[in-house]
C-alpha cells in the first residue's frame, strides 16, 4: 500500500540541503529568525509584567 519510501533520519538529513541552498536561503532565513526574536521580545517587554522597573 505505502509505496514511499519513509525517511530514515538522521541519515537522511542532508537532503534538505538540496532543496534549501544555503547560499542563497542561510541569510534570509537568518534575518528572519532575527525578527521574529526581536518582535517576540519587544511585544512581551511592553506588556510591563517581566520588566526591570
Amino acid at each position: 500500500m505505502s509505496d514511499i519510501n519513509k525517511p530514515s533520519n538522521p541519515a537522511d538529513d542532508w537532503k534538505i540541503w538540496l532543496v534549501v541552498n544555503p547560499s542563497t536561503w542561510l541569510m534570509p532565513i537568518l534575518f528572519a529568525v532575527l525578527a521574529i526574536v526581536l518582535t517576540v521580545h519587544i511585544t512581551v517587554l511592553q506588556l510591563g509584567w517581566f520588566t526591570w522597573g
